[in-house]
C-alpha cells in the first residue's frame, strides 16, 4: 500500500559506532534543600513545605548515565548501510552553534525497550520536543536528559538530569500524528543557553522561502541499517508553502494528511535517494527547526525512508501551539506539580499553605510564623529556576525583598530587590512582557502612572520604562500567565468601580499591551491571587475573596472577551480569617 511509505520519525532503534559508546558513570547529586535561618527580621526564607518538598533528583547521576548507556546498547548494531557522512545533506557542527541542543535517552529495564529523540531546552529545566517522544512512556522512571554534548550520547563531556514530570498536547493523535507537541519537566535546572518558542503572531517567521535551520543525531542516510549520527549535525531548509507540503504529501502519500495551520514542511522535495535529498530523518524527533532566533518547528514526521521522491519533512507548527505549551514552560507553583497553590497569612502573622487539587485546595498547612512584618507578596520565579519565589515589602523599611533557592547553599535565603521601589501602590509579576523569556514587574504610582521593569531573570529588574501616564489611578492590578490563549503573558486591571479589563501583552517593552478589553463587571472583591493555572489545564485562572470570606476561583477560558472565565467554583468559606492571600 501507498500508505506504508509513511512512517513517524519516532523513537527509532537504530545503530551508531561503539566509540560514542564511552560514558563517565561519576557526578555528585544536587544537594537536598535545607531551610536557611532567618535574617534581619525577616521570617524563614523559604515556606516550609517548599523546603521538605523541594524536587530532589529522580535518579542518581550514575543511574541516569547507565540509562543512556543501556539506550545506547541497545540501538548499536552493526553498520552495514552506505551512508554519508551528514544529517542527509546538512553538515557536522558543535554544540556551542545551538547549546540548547538535548539528546533524549529512555531505556525500560523490564521491557527492554530504549528510544533516542531530541529537543530543546526552552527554560533551564525545560524541554520542548514531540509528543510522539512522550506519550505513552514513564520518562520519569526510565528516561534521562543530555544536554551540552555534540557527540551521540557522550555524556563524559556533557550533563545528565532526570526528568521531574511530563506533559503532551491532551489531544495528541497518535494515528494521525496530530497536535504532536510535549513538554519535559527536568529535576534540576541547567545552566545552559536556552531557546524561545514562536509567538502565536510571527507569522513573519513563517514565510514561504524563509531560511530555516534544523538539528540533530539522527539517521544519516534513508537505507536499511543506517546509523544515527555520531556527530550533531544541522541543514538550512527553506519554508514551504502549507498548499505546497499539502499537494505534495498528498501525491507521495496517497492520503491527506498534512493539516494546513498546525504542520509546516521545509526544504525542498526528496529525489528518491540520499543525493541530493536534504531532510532530517528518524532520530531527530523532537528537535527543532529554528528561524529568527526562535524554534518554529518540531521534528514530527515524514515518510518512511525520508527519502521518497517528492516527499518533505514534517514539523508541528510552533505557533499554532505556543498557547498550549507555554504555560506548562512557565508554570511553577509550591508544591512542584504544576499546579498554582495559596499562602493565606493570619494576622498573628503565621503563614499557611493551601495546595491545589484542580477545583478544590488541600487542607491548609502551617508552615511558618513572623510574617506579620509583610505588608504584601506575590509569587514567581524569577530565575526560572524551578523553584517558587517569594517577594514581598517588608513593613518596617518599605523595601522588597525576595525568598528564593539559593543553589550554591542547598538553602532558602532572602535577598533585597534594590532596583524597585517599594512605594507604589500595586504590584504585579505578570510574566515575560518584554519578549525576552524572562519574568518582569509592573507597577501602580499613587499618581496612576505605571511603570515596567524588566527582569534580569536574577532576582532584580532593569531599570523602569514608563508605559501609562497617570490614568490609572486607584486601580488594582494582577495576573500571572497567558489569560487570552496566545502563548504572551497579560495583565488585569480592576478600577475603582469595580470594572475588570484585560490588557494582552504584547511582548514589546515600551507597548507592552494592546488595547484593553472589558472582562467583567461588579468585580468589588477584597482580595485577588493570581499565582497562574490553578486548575492543572494550561489556562491562567484567578482566585478571588468576597466580602463574606468566600473565596472563588475563577478558571480561564482562553478567551479574550466577557468570557475570559468560565463558571466561578467555591474553594471554601472562613478566608477573612486571613490579612493576606498570595
Amino acid at each position: 500500500m501507498i500508505r506504508a511509505l509513511r512512517g513517524r520519525l519516532r523513537r527509532p532503534v537504530t545503530a551508531f559506532p561503539a566509540a560514542a559508546l564511552a560514558l563517565a558513570l561519576s557526578c555528585a547529586g544536587l544537594f537536598a534543600a535545607q531551610p536557611a535561618s532567618a535574617a534581619d527580621g525577616l521570617p524563614d526564607p523559604g515556606v516550609k513545605a517548599q523546603q521538605q518538598t523541594a524536587p530532589k533528583p529522580t535518579a542518581t547521576d550514575k543511574v541516569l548515565h547507565s540509562r543512556v548507556l543501556k539506550a545506547a546498547q541497545k540501538a548499536a548494531t552493526p553498520r552495514t548501510a552506505k551512508a554519508t557522512p551528514f544529517i542527509i545533506g546538512g553538515s557536522e557542527t558543535t554544540i556551542s552553534s545551538a547549546p540548547w541542543m538535548v539528546q533524549l535517552a529512555y531505556y525500560d529495564d523490564v521491557t527492554g525497550d530504549g528510544y533516542f529523540c531530541g529537543g530543546t531546552l526552552v527554560a533551564p529545566n525545560k524541554v520542548l520536543t514531540a509528543a510522539h517522544c512522550v506519550a505513552g512512556l514513564d520518562w520519569t522512571k526510565n528516561g534521562a536528559v543530555l544536554a551540552g554534548a555534540s557527540d551521540l550520547y557522550d555524556s563524559a563531556n556533557g550533563t545528565v538530569a532526570g526528568v521531574w514530570r511530563q506533559w503532551n498536547h491532551p489531544k495528541y493523535n497518535a494515528a494521525a500524528i496530530q497536535n504532536d507537541v510535549a513538554v519535559l519537566t527536568l529535576d534540576r535546572p541547567l545552566d545552559i543557553p536556552t531557546l524561545r518558542l514562536a509567538a502565536s503572531n510571527d507569522d513573519a517567521l513563517y514565510t514561504a522561502g524563509r531560511d530555516s535551520v534544523v538539528y540533530g543525531w539522527g539517521l544519516t542516510s534513508g537505507a536499511d541499517g543506517a546509523d544515527l549520527s555520531v556527530k550533531l549535525k544541522t541543514a538550512q531548509l527553506p519554508l514551504v508553502a502549507d498548499a505546497t507540503c499539502n499537494s505534495a504529501m498528498q501525491s507521495v502519500l496517497g492520503e491527506d494528511d498534512f493539516a494546513e495551520g498546525s504542520m509546516l514542511c521545509a526544504g525542498t522535495p526528496a529525489t528518491g535517494g540520499d543525493a541530493g535529498t536534504t531532510t532530517p530523518c528518524n532520530g531527530d524527533s523532537g528537535g527543532p527547526l529554528v528561524s529568527g532566533g526562535k524554534i518554529i518547528g518540531i521534528v514530527s514526521w515524514g515518510v518512511q525512508g525520508c527519502t521518497a521522491q517528492g516527499a518533505y519533512p514534517v514539523f508541528t507548527k510552533v505557533k499554532s501551539y505556543t498557547w498550549a505549551a507555554q504555560p506548562r514552560i512557565d508554570d511553577t507553583d509550591l508544591s512542584y506539580d504544576g499546579r498554582a497553590d495559596l499562602l493565606a497569612r493570619a494576622p498573628s502573622g503565621n503563614l499557611f499553605e493551601q495546595d491545589s487539587r484542580g477545583t478544590s485546595l488541600a487542607q491548609r498547612a502551617y508552615t511558618g510564623n513572623g510574617w506579620e512584618y509583610i505588608s504584601w507578596g506575590l509569587q514567581a520565579d524569577l530565575d526560572r529556576d524551578f523553584y517558587q519565589d517569594l517577594i514581598v515589602r517588608d513593613k518596617n523599611d518599605g523595601k522588597l525583598y525576595r525568598s528564593y533557592f539559593d543553589h550554591a547553599s542547598g538553602a532558602f535565603t532572602w535577598m533585597q530587590i534594590t532596583s524597585v521601589w517599594g512605594g507604589y501602590t500595586s504590584y504585579a509579576i505578570p510574566g515575560d512582557m518584554t519578549g525576552d523569556a524572562r519574568p518582569d514587574l509592573v507597577a501602580v504610582d499613587a499618581d496612576g502612572s505605571v511603570y515596567l521593569y524588566p527582569g534580569k531573570g536574577t532576582g532584580e529588574f532593569f531599570g523602569r520604562v514608563k508605559v501609562v501616564d497617570k490614568s490609572w489611578k486607584g486601580v488594582k492590578i494582577f495576573g500571572h500567565g497567558d489569560l487570552s490563549g496566545d502563548g504572551k503573558a497579560d495583565l488585569l486591571v480592576r478600577n475603582g468601580s469595580g470594572v475588570l479589563y484585560l490588557y494582552r501583552g504584547t511582548q514589546q517593552e515600551h507597548t507592552p499591551w494592546s488595547a484593553r478589553i472589558q472582562a467583567r463587571t461588579g468585580w468589588n472583591f477584597t482580595s485577588y491571587v493570581a499565582g497562574g493555572d490553578v486548575t492543572g489545564d494550561g489556562v491562567a485562572d484567578v482566585m478571588a475573596r468576597d466580602s463574606g470570606g468566600t473565596l472563588w476561583l475563577y478558571p480561564g477560558t482562553n478567551k479574550a472577551s466577557s468570557s475570559l472565565f468560565g463558571s466561578r467554583i467555591k474553594l471554601g468559606t472562613g478566608f477573612n480569617q486571613y490579612n493576606l492571600l498570595f
